[in-house]
């Protein structure tokens, strides 16, 4: 009898700007594919999506849920899910991901927020609640024509959205323990990146044995802690290069790297060349905090997802 396939879920990190951590993420670029990815992800921090067009489907909580042009999505960094698109109706979508406990500031908040932004997936509809479509629509126009004031704006109607939705929001602990129990050690990486630590502190953050925090850690994200911990300190990397004048050398110190050569190693093969080429390529020009390199952070091609089912199957 063949066994039943493995899921695995990625995990994505977002850089978000540190004095206001929101970061939005808007334009033709965000057409989501027709083909349904064979893997699940989910994030660092809370996913709000907008639909602008077309149709589609999200999967989260072993759950399917269509979504429209107006609808939204509330996403938890624990959620793990996937979207795709209707092939007759391709979904076009705006994103913001925000770190909610340092931007939402409200007396006497309930005992549910918490719950909410850790592991709290809801859904809008247009029709039901026009509300949301308006409140993201707006939110984004202010983080992208930033007028005087704006950070207070947005601040106010996140405080509002947030209000709304924890009316709708019923807490559920049933999160799955293997997912759980390495987010200690995924907010620890992220956080602390460029610091010197172990696998095995990071194991005892989880409360693992090391072997079994390697090998959870592997069945869990499709990689080992150590490829991860170069994913993340890569991805910071890039960030570096592209917003900042710092030489190679200084950013391979910033991110964690003792040395320019081994910083150059892990570059090239996380990101297909070295830095100073990838920097030159780019042409220094600002960019959203992220990064895109394969298997991570870029979407996937309708074609890619396809080819790599094909292979699955075979």
């Amino acid at each position: 009898m063949p066994r039943n396939r493995m899921m695995i879920s990625e995990y994505r990190s977002y850089e978000l700007p540190p004095d206001f951590p929101l970061l939005v993420l808007d334009g033709e670029s965000w057409k989501i594919s027709p083909a349904r990815s064979a893997n699940l992800h989910f994030h660092n921090c809370v996913e709000i999506g907008l639909c602008r067009e077309g149709c589609g489907k999200i999967s989260a909580n072993r759950q399917e849920y269509t979504c429209h042009a107006g609808d939204v999505t509330f996403i938890a960094p624990q959620v793990h899910h996937t979207t795709w698109s209707d092939p007759d109706s391709i979904s076009l979508w705006s994103y913001l991901f925000l770190d909610a406990e340092k931007l939402i500031v409200m007396n006497d908040l309930p005992l549910a927020f918490r719950d909410l932004v850790t592991s709290g997936f809801l859904t809008f509809q247009l029709q039901s609640a026009p509300w949301a479509s308006a409140l993201v629509s707006e939110i984004i126009r202010e983080m992208q024509e930033k007028e005087p004031g704006y950070r207070d704006c947005v601040r106010g109607m996140l405080m509002t959205l947030f209000s709304r939705i924890l009316r709708f929001y019923q807490p559920s602990r049933e999160m799955p323990a293997t997912f759980t129990a390495l987010m200690p050690a995924l907010s620890w990486i992220q956080e602390h990146y460029a610091a010197e630590f172990t696998m095995e502190d990071l194991a005892d953050r989880c409360h693992l044995s090391p072997t079994h925090f390697r090998r959870l850690f592997r069945s869990q994200l499709g990689t080992t802690p150590l490829d991860y911990l170069h994913q993340v300190r890569i991805s910071a990397s890039c960030g570096l290069l592209l917003n900042t004048k710092d030489s190679v050398a200084s950013i391979a110190g910033q991110v964690g790297y003792e040395s320019l050569s081994c910083f150059n190693r892990h570059f090239l093969r996380v990101m297909g060349m070295v830095p100073s080429r990838w920097r030159k390529a780019e042409g220094g020009q600002p960019r959203p905090s992220v990064i895109t390199f394969t298997g991570w952070y870029r979407a996937e091609t309708t074609e890619e997802i396809l080819r790599r089912a094909s292979a699955g199957d075979s």
